[in-house]
């Protein structure tokens, strides 16, 4: 599948029912988001671990939580 460029107007769509078309059918994800929480990927995690690679870019608008998870992923990987 050819790379998939998009920006999502989440005032007139849900970003989980397109981040999960998206996901069904690539082994990369890139996510760009002003804000983030952990709470956001329990509805994607399914289709989420199918993916081999995944880049999240986040604004600075998250919780300690959020944070401290991201940061553990990063120790692991």
């Amino acid at each position: 599948m050819p790379p998939y460029n998009i920006i999502i107007d989440t005032r007139h769509e849900k970003l989980v029912d397109h981040s999960n078309r998206i996901l069904a059918s690539t082994e990369r994800a890139r996510f760009a988001v002003g804000y983030f929480f952990l709470s956001a990927l329990e509805s994607i995690d399914e289709r989420l671990a199918r993916v081999k690679e995944l880049r999240l870019l986040i604004g600075n608008t998250t919780n300690r939580e959020t944070l401290e998870q991201l940061a553990e992923g990063c120790r692991r990987a």
